[in-house]
């Protein structure tokens, strides 16, 4: 007996180092989830805004835009973000002095500067699951022409407001470097003049029914690049 326990005990104490030596749960550097270093940054972005139609047809065309974003751990799963952005394009210019058969009066240039407050919610907290972090967002913005005239009245765009929403993808490439690709979607209201509803000549008005705020809808797809600053 005292020879069976004896050898128990030695057995026990040979098996001790190699069951040390075994993993229980997954390596870091194997693990498809990983930890991302959050807190301020600062980046570019850059891509295209579409552009729908309106009821007139003097909406800026699609064209490329950029612009400059700065982004802030709230708390996981919840970020800040902070964007401006601007855009050059052309637009038609309707002249509502001329009959309805000559109205349009060629092209013109058409600039347009925005900005936006949102909250995106990540949906791995503050985590990424194969170096990619989901998002969604719900924001609030400002847009408006700059020096642009849609008739021959001298209308230009004002500001309106801008509700935006979204989703994207960030990649964390190093910690100090992320490159995403966001999809968004702004809806806000146009205005036009007047003289596009009562017109200047005897011919029929621009607008001759339906409203002269129409909601309109941009479509963003844009790139960008962000470093962590303060840190």
């Amino acid at each position: 007996m005292k020879r069976l326990l004896t050898g128990l005990a030695t057995g026990l104490l040979l098996a001790a180092p190699a069951a040390a030596q075994q993993v229980v749960g997954t390596l870091p550097t194997e693990s498809k989830i990983s930890d991302l270093y959050d807190g301020q940054r600062f980046g570019t972005f850059f891509g295209w805004l579409t552009t729908g139609l309106d009821p007139v047809g003097v909406r800026a065309k699609s064209a490329p835009v950029v612009g400059i974003r700065y982004d802030v751990l709230m708390g996981s799963p919840a970020y800040f973000t902070l964007r401006l952005y601007g855009m050059t394009s052309t637009h038609e210019v309707v002249d509502p002095t001329r009959p309805a058969a000559n109205r349009l009066h060629g092209s013109a240039t058409n600039r347009v500067l925005g900005g936006d407050a949102s909250i995106e919610v990540s949906l791995t907290g503050d985590r990424a699951w194969h170096g990619i972090q989901p998002l969604t967002r719900l924001g609030l913005g400002v847009i408006s022409g700059v020096a642009n005239h849609f008739d021959a009245t001298g209308y230009a765009p004002g500001a309106s407001v801008v509700y935006l929403v979204g989703t994207g993808l960030r990649w964390s490439i190093r910690p100090n470097l992320d490159v995403r690709t966001d999809l968004n979607w702004m809806v806000h209201q146009m205005r036009y003049p007047e003289a596009f509803k009562f017109g200047t000549s005897g011919d029929t008005a621009v607008i001759r029914s339906g409203t002269m705020t129409p909601l309109v809808t941009n479509r963003a797809v844009t790139v960008s690049f962000t470093w962590g600053i303060f840190r």
